[in-house]
């Protein structure tokens, strides 16, 4: 790996950690609209190109997919999201639109983090410019302390920490005591025992997914951002 590849990487997951600081419910509050327009397709072209000139146009291709993939993650866990107190359910996701165009920002900045020391400092920032608006918005404080945000497998090619795995094993005795208690006090103990495991094996499962994973739907829907 060369030193202006290293960089990239260290530049995309500056990104992606930033990201990573958005709750799905600070997502689905954020409405986006994306101009699409000739403009768009020659910064693309541009970043193209310089990929293709630095030999990185493969981490280009996987930095834009890996930025669609963990926009969707955050998006689907809005409906399963682990805390240090239980599990919430529910949250907004958004319209359809909004998510298509929080990908496409996302997407936009990741490349222009690969290239960013081989093209005019006025493409980046044309290509960071929506994200940057969709990063602004998190308040930084309910996820920096979310066990869903702890507990979050590092995207695909970086690193693990042993602090998150030490959040995994904590956040799964917290979670699975907790409906024990519940289960036990308002129900029966056998009941508190089987919902206590239940919730300990949904917080492991979820630390353990493979950062590439997605449901078809989301496959769907971030195929149509890339159309």
């Amino acid at each position: 790996m060369t030193d202006g590849e290293a960089e990239a990487r260290a530049r995309l997951e500056a990104l992606f950690t930033t990201f990573n600081l958005l709750t799905p419910d600070e997502l689905g509050h954020i409405g986006l609209r994306r101009d699409d327009g000739q403009a768009r397709a020659g910064l693309l072209a541009t970043v193209e190109a310089a990929a293709r000139r630095a030999d990185r146009s493969v981490l280009l291709g996987e930095a834009r997919s890996e930025a669609a993939e963990m926009v969707m993650r955050r998006f689907s866990e809005g409906s399963l999201h682990p805390t240090w107190v239980g599990l919430n359910w529910g949250l907004s996701q958004g319209t359809t639109d909004d998510r298509v165009a929080i990908v496409e920002a996302l997407a936009d900045a990741a490349a222009a983090a690969v290239v960013e020391d081989m093209v005019d400092r006025s493409v980046v920032e044309a290509l960071e410019l929506d994200a940057g608006h969709v990063l602004g918005l998190s308040s930084g404080e309910a996820s920096e302390g979310a066990l869903a945000h702890a507990i979050e497998p590092p995207p695909a090619g970086f690193r693990d920490t042993p602090g998150r795995r030490i959040a995994v094993v904590i956040g799964a005795i917290v979670v699975g005591l907790l409906v024990f208690v519940v289960g036990a006090v308002m129900l029966d103990p056998l009941v508190g025992l089987a919902g206590g495991i239940v919730a300990a094996g949904i917080e492991i499962a979820l630390a353990r997914r493979d950062p590439g994973d997605r449901g078809a739907g989301d496959a769907a829907t971030v195929e149509g951002a890339d159309g």
